[in-house]
């Protein structure tokens, strides 16, 4: 995709091959905190640290290895980065920081560089086909697999590599719905895996909005959410609105400032810059402050870059932030919205008569 948000095709299609050929999916994280997400991307690469500052090549074997000061699981997780990685193979990010999907491939082999990767020494070079791939347009059971601790793993599901190749290229062809292939049983990530516990949370919440809270349902959970916080909330009627579902002010009888004016988006494809500037300038029209655009599929890159100008006139909340937002408010929200959102101990999403879609 280029600056313009315009959608590379051949590049799409190029993509789609490797769906003819099955090769291994590997998730590698860029830093305990996503550090290394942007210096990976913008290189071109994976890396890893662990601590060891020498080739691993410089060790015969796994024992090799696990015998020198690393602890076990870091050894074993090094050695599978050095040896069973093969170019070809796809490699998933999940990016801390934007809670986008970054999906590439392989093309070269393990490499020790100190000089130009100080901070993650161990690297591989990859080919980035989408760096900001929404994770809404998951299947569920992907997800849940995304959400593993470990530095170096894969992912569970089968036939991961099929299903992850297909949502990339439908986001390269910008499908209007990046629409998970089928229902989706939530297996396990690997036992020897730490999870992403928080994560995990809001990934369900985000799974039982979408299933849950369509059209008007979600205005009204936004409404409810901002009611939470003291704002005085107005929803406005059904049909067009000039791109605002929602007016609200501060105040008693929110006279006072902000004055928020709302869009809600509850489709899978995530927003794009239109729909933004559209809400920008529908700040005028109302005589508001500042906007909130609210988007259970994320928001494109044009527009998270916009948004770094317009950050001080404009909040966007993405399918994480919605989530985190209903959880903060949880005891707050009307009895309907949490009778469909039930949760344990306000932490976990109860999976009795929950299904994933």
């Amino acid at each position: 995709m280029d600056e313009t948000g315009l959608v590379d095709i051949e590049l799409a299609h190029s993509y789609g091959e490797y769906l003819e050929t099955e090769m291994a999916v590997w998730l590698i994280r860029a830093g305990r905190y996503g550090e290394y997400e942007d210096m990976c991307i913008e290189r071109g690469l994976t890396a890893v640290d662990f601590g060891l500052g020498q080739s691993v090549a410089e060790f015969e074997s796994r024992e090799a290895l696990r015998a020198s000061e690393l602890a076990e699981t870091s050894a074993n997780q090094l050695w599978r980065f050095y040896d069973e990685i093969q170019v070809g193979d796809m490699i998933v990010l999940p990016c801390k920081r934007t809670r986008v999907i970054a999906v590439g491939r392989v093309v070269g082999e393990y490499g020790y560089c100190p000089d130009e990767s100080p901070s993650a020494p161990h690297t591989r070079a990859v080919t980035w086909e989408a760096t900001d791939v929404p994770r809404s347009g998951f299947d569920q059971d992907l997800i849940n697999s995304f959400g593993a601790l470990g530095t170096v793993s894969q992912p569970q599901p089968q036939d991961a590599e099929e299903r992850i190749a297909a949502v990339v290229k439908a986001y390269l062809e910008q499908a209007d719905e990046l629409v998970p292939a089928a229902d989706a049983e939530m297996p396990p990530t690997d036992p020897n895996d730490e999870v992403d516990l928080d994560q995990q949370i809001k990934d369900r919440i985000v799974a039982r909005l979408k299933q849950r809270f369509a059209g008007v349902r979600l205005e009204h959970l936004v409404a409810s959410i901002l009611r939470a916080s003291d704002y005085q909330v107005l929803e406005t009627a059904a049909g067009p609105d000039g791109g605002v579902d929602i007016v609200a002010g501060a105040g008693e009888l929110g006279f006072s400032q902000p004055r928020l004016c709302v869009q809600v988006k509850g489709r899978r494809g995530p927003v794009d810059l239109a729909e933004y500037d559209r809400l920008l300038g529908n700040l005028e029209t109302f005589r508001a402050e500042h906007g909130l655009l609210v988007s259970l599929g994320g928001f494109t890159k044009p527009v998270k870059e916009r948004n770094t100008q317009t950050f001080f006139r404009i909040r966007l909340w993405g399918p994480d932030e919605l989530a985190q937002r209903l959880l903060d408010a949880y005891e707050e929200l009307p009895v309907d919205i949490r009778a469909d959102v039930p949760l344990r101990d306000r932490k976990v999403l109860e999976e009795s008569n929950v299904s994933y879609g």
